[in-house]
């Protein structure tokens, strides 16, 4: 009787999968392999279910997730996902990866086959389609290392171009250019460099996207498209509503303002390019079928000679409120630091207002796996060439 409660308990012991250090084992994983001609591999890109890939007919990919329908890979910066019904289910490679020491990516210009080497034979064993941003772990002369469905693989250099990130471009006031030298700064762009700008982005088939597709992007739940571009505008001024709505609706871009709620007027103020007037809530929502709004704070866009912005030395509790003010206002998940002047404190405190996302002013491009509380920004400076701003999009 002893003797069978002894493996009665060695079974119970065995089946819940305890180790010796008291931590639950490791459950075996699995792969799957395409079926016939190979298997799609999809992702969501900029909101939509998009074929990235395939896998090659008779090769094992690592699986690490699934759902009804789906199994789920690793596929670059994202979960790729292969129907059940085209791939079966075989045992997992038995190659090893090479670490990941880059913070690099690439963007391929055509689709691109993805190779192993074996004993110097070379074999497909996949396919990254055109257009898709792609981490790379190393290089040689002719390849770069990648890795897909937990394998290692290469990719031919010339089938790629260099990912230069997203990048996120700052405006703040537009003036008719008869009119900017009555406001001459660095932060009044003339409407006929605006217009310009605009016209490339357009001609040249960058898509313009929304703080939510960026956030996605950045916490590595979606791709984006290889010419992809945010447009911002910081301040909310009228000047935007006059100069910038119509050529973005005209052109279909979406664009982003970050608004000082406290400055937002009841009623629409006459236009004066002296000075400076703010939006007015009839004037956002009729723009909204373009522009979407978010927190530029609502009375904290000031800054003391001797502490510097508000945000960052004011007392927690008063800046705590004009945060959530802000976001109440507007429905913002947003923001924009005042001046770009942040620290610890201020990404604290954005946080706890139920911000999901915040934009800086230092310069470059964002990646998969920013910050996104840290988000930087191209400043779009007045009179600069056309040339200036190809180099604001790929630095």
């Amino acid at each position: 009787m002893r003797k069978w409660l002894v493996l009665a308990a060695m079974f119970v012991f065995l089946s819940l999968g305890w180790t010796n250090s008291g931590r639950a084992a490791q459950v075996d994983s699995f792969a799957v392999a395409a079926k016939e001609a190979g298997a799609p591999v999809y992702a969501w890109m900029a909101g939509r279910l998009e074929n990235v890939g395939k896998l090659d007919r008779g090769e094992a990919f690592e699986v690490v997730g699934e759902d009804e329908q789906h199994y789920v890979i690793s596929f670059g910066f994202v979960s790729g996902m292969v129907k059940k019904t085209d791939v079966t289910k075989v045992r997992p490679s038995a190659g090893k990866r090479a670490p990941n020491k880059w913070r690099r990516s690439v963007i391929t210009l055509q689709d691109a086959e993805v190779y192993v080497f074996d004993r110097g034979a070379k074999q497909a064993i996949g396919m990254i389609r055109s257009g898709v941003r792609y981490p790379v772990k190393a290089e040689t002369r002719l390849y770069y290392l990648i890795e897909i469905g937990g394998r290692d693989g290469y990719v031919y250099k010339h089938v790629t171009e260099n990912d230069y990130g997203v990048p996120v471009l700052l405006y703040h006031h537009i003036l008719d250019d008869f009119d900017e030298p009555f406001f001459r700064s660095t932060t009044t762009v003339p409407f006929s460099q605006f217009a310009r700008e605009m016209t490339y982005l357009k001609e040249n088939g960058y898509t313009a996207i929304t703080p939510e597709a960026l956030l996605a992007y950045v916490r590595k739940e979606q791709l984006l498209p290889p010419k992809s571009v945010l447009i911002t505008f910081d301040d909310g001024l009228k000047s935007t509503y006059i100069y910038a709505y119509p050529l973005l609706k005209r052109y279909g871009f979406p664009a982003t303002v970050f608004m000082i709620t406290g400055r937002m007027r009841p009623a629409p103020q006459p236009f004066d390019p002296r000075g400076l007037q703010f939006l007015s809530k009839q004037e956002i929502a009729e723009m909204r079928d373009v522009i979407s709004f978010e927190s530029h704070t609502n009375h904290f866009h000031l800054s003391d000679r001797q502490y510097g912005p508000y945000l960052l030395f004011k007392p927690y509790e008063e800046a705590m409120a004009d945060l959530k003010a802000s976001k109440e206002k507007i429905g913002a998940t947003a923001i924009a630091y005042p001046f770009g002047a942040y620290n610890g404190r201020a990404v604290q405190m954005v946080k706890q207002a139920g911000f999901v996302m915040a934009f800086t002013t230092k310069k470059g491009t964002v990646y998969p796996g920013d910050s996104p509380f840290e988000l930087k920004r191209q400043w779009v400076y007045p009179h600069i060439s056309l040339k200036q701003f190809e180099r604001l999009l790929r630095p």
